[in-house]
């Protein structure tokens, strides 16, 4: 970005912040008609006005330059050759020939990009020091922070949307670990002043600095020849070959069984299919499925007892008493209360789902028809689902909304005015628009964010593959409960099967579809613990180190370990601790920890599909199956577009326009309290 150029037509230039916000007195230079260049950076790079002070070392220490280049600079200042000298005496006017105006007239509109800025204005640029420009930025912040209230609020709202218009930016302030809106300013205003060839090397200087002064976390050098260490590694070792017998040995039984299954459909002929013979066959590969499905447990055990091993090679103490190396490996708790009220809460809807599950079983035995159950538990499942969200956003929305608003006369406290409380920070009035509308803008997390993030990645993968498991098990059950009451009672009807045949060929693609599954998931398996495991392991140690914590994140993001929806989980928990220690969404440092409406969009419409999913199985169980009609298929594709318009055209207008609207109310509400 350029120093007086805007980045966008909604967003003003830093040469307006200054001037127009933070309330710096610019004079304006009438050959020109703009702010003087001079006065501008004088007052940026030194906290008081320098012409008032004959000192060179007083003026100097009201500098934002490094220690080390004051002695330098000191000798700069007196020569009327040297920018510095202008900076420090802003009335004086150029000497005739020289190209000092030039110099600071590029340095306002960064016209350097692609070659090198001329050495004077580098050597200055070189020779601040981020700190103190960030201290300086402070105390300027401040003072008109204690004059205007909503000042705050309109530079974080700048500073966002200054950083969703450049990706680069984006990664000066997560490399700079920027938390706090003076060093969010800082960085854009070097960002801006120094050309495009040398800000890298100065920025990996201020990381290199801002590392050190951190405290580091001890690590203790491992004994090799520890035998408490020696023992772990050879039990690695013999674990990891374990691991890779066993998962190897099913995927060959998995395989042959997909073969039998294969070939017998060749030797097996239709007549054979609906015989004895073909439901037998069925239903002995049906059991080697289920019972090859539970020898998983095995390898997985091994995968878990594989990844724990690693994470104690890699990060355990020593324990100087029994000369032992071991981890602290703490579970994540989470701090938020709503979170526990909710899950609390989403117990109970799951047990009264299992119960009506049971009351299903008996009606589609009145009417005779598997089919009919297979619509009613998916369309209860997708109720369910609606259900649980419709009661979260009311109990923590609505609380959030009520802790936030006490101090507001006559307001009944809502679950959509607390998603507008969330969402108002990332609201710009004057576009009516959200700033955020995507993910790849915001990605410089604190390391307690990532923590969270880190918990809800190993939460959904843990719980993704139980259900599969549950999935496939029920799958194949259901098709052994088939073909032994087919060959118990060849001419029930329960199944919606026109006859065995038809049967049999099912069952075939079943099995063949649980080998496929299986062996996929085994060939993950291994991958999928060891991240799991360290996913856990950082998200519930908030003593580990943070360095490690960030780039873990960051190598697992950018190669897609992590999706955008365990990010918006990650983060609205995150928001929701924040919440209950009296802390709203629009004061959460950095930007990129808050809540906003993408997050809530992204997490809607995947409900919406889960929802739709369930709508589309019950339309194929009973239009389809239970009918047994398949020019019924035809509505399918009526469905499929409905549910496309809905979720990716209308969905998403119409509840960015009702959080618009609530923001809208809500700032009424507060002008109305202010004009009393």
């Amino acid at each position: 970005m350029k120093y007086r150029t805007r980045p966008a037509e909604h967003i003003c230039s830093l040469e307006e912040l200054f001037t127009e916000h933070l309330g710096l007195n610019i004079p304006i230079v009438p050959q020109t008609s703009s702010y003087s260049n001079k006065h501008t950076f004088s007052q940026l790079l030194f906290s008081r006005n320098p012409n008032q002070y004959d000192d060179i070392d007083k003026i100097m220490s009201f500098s934002v330059f490094k220690d080390a280049d004051i002695e330098r600079l000191k000798k700069d200042a007196d020569s009327a050759q040297k920018p510095l000298y202008y900076l420090i005496h802003p009335d004086e006017s150029y000497p005739t020939g020289t190209k000092l105006s030039v110099f600071f007239s590029n340095l306002a509109n960064k016209n350097f990009s692609g070659n090198e800025q001329p050495l004077p204005i580098r050597a200055l640029l070189n020779a601040i020091d981020y700190d103190k420009l960030c201290a300086h930025l402070d105390n300027l912040i401040e003072t008109r922070g204690a004059l205007d209230s909503d000042f705050i609020v309109s530079l974080q709202s700048y500073l966002s949307n200054v950083l969703s218009t450049d990706n680069q930016l984006t990664h000066y302030c997560s490399l700079f670990k920027c938390t706090s809106p003076s060093e969010y300013l800082a960085t854009i205003l070097l960002y801006a002043l120094f050309d495009d060839v040398n800000f890298p090397a100065y920025a990996s200087e201020v990381a290199i600095t801002r590392n050190i002064k951190e405290p580091k976390v001890a690590h203790p050098v491992t004994d090799l020849n520890n035998p408490h260490f020696q023992k772990l590694m050879n039990d690695a070792r013999r674990v990891d070959k374990l691991q890779a017998f066993a998962t190897y040995t099913l995927i060959v039984l998995y395989s042959v069984q997909m073969l039998a299954t294969i070939f017998s459909s060749t030797w097996i002929s239709s007549y054979e299919a609906t015989s004895t013979k073909g439901t037998l066959f069925s239903i002995v590969m049906l059991c080697a499925s289920i019972i090859l499905t539970a020898l998983r447990f095995i390898p997985f055990s091994l995968h878990k007892k594989y990844s724990e091993l690693s994470l104690i090679l890699e990060h355990s103490v020593l324990d100087e008493n029994s000369n032992t190396y071991s981890i602290t490996y703490n579970h994540f708790q989470n701090c938020s209360r709503s979170f526990n009220d909710i899950q609390q809460g989403r117990r109970v809807i799951i047990t009264l789902f299992c119960m009506m599950s049971i009351l299903y079983i008996v009606v589609s035995f009145v009417f005779n028809s598997f089919p009919l159950l297979v619509a009613l538990v998916s369309l209860s499942f997708g109720g369910v689902m609606l259900i649980d969200s419709m009661v979260h956003d009311h109990i923590t929305y609505k609380r959030y909304d009520a802790f936030f608003s006490s101090d507001l006369p006559g307001h009944v406290p809502a679950s959509r005015f607390g998603v507008a409380r969330m969402c108002s920070w990332d609201y710009d009035s004057r576009l009516n628009s959200f700033r955020h509308t995507s993910y790849n803008k915001l990605t410089n997390y604190s390391e307690d964010c990532i923590r969270h993030i880190y918990d809800q990645v190993a939460d959904s993968s843990k719980y993704s593959w139980a259900t599969l498991t549950a999935f496939i098990v029920t799958l194949s059950s259901i098709g052994v409960i088939a073909e032994i009451l087919q060959l118990v009672n060849p001419d029930l009807e329960y199944f919606r099967m026109p006859n065995a045949s038809m049967l049999y060929s099912v069952t075939m693609i079943l099995i063949l579809l649980n080998g496929v599954l299986n062996i996929l998931i085994l060939l993950r398996a291994r991958s999928h613990y060891q991240k799991m495991a360290e996913f856990s392991f950082y998200a519930g140690n908030p003593d580990s180190d943070n360095y490690e914590v960030t780039t873990l994140f960051r190598h697992n993001l950018y190669a897609g370990s992590i999706s955008e929806l365990a990010i918006a989980r990650g983060i609205y928990n995150y928001n929701l601790c924040q919440f209950e220690q009296s802390l709203s969404t629009s004061d959460i440092q950095p930007p990129d920890d808050r809540y906003h409406p993408m997050y809530i969009v992204n997490q809607k419409l995947h409900l919406i599909t889960d929802v739709a999913l369930c709508i589309f199985v019950a339309y194929l169980s009973m239009a389809v199956w239970h009918s047994n009609n398949l020019r019924n298929l035809i509505g399918l594709p009526i469905l499929v577009a409905v549910y496309a318009l809905w979720t990716f055209a209308m969905y998403p207008l119409f509840k960015y326009r009702k959080i618009k609207s609530s923001i809208r109310k809500l700032n009424v509400e507060h002008k109305n309290k202010e004009t009393r």
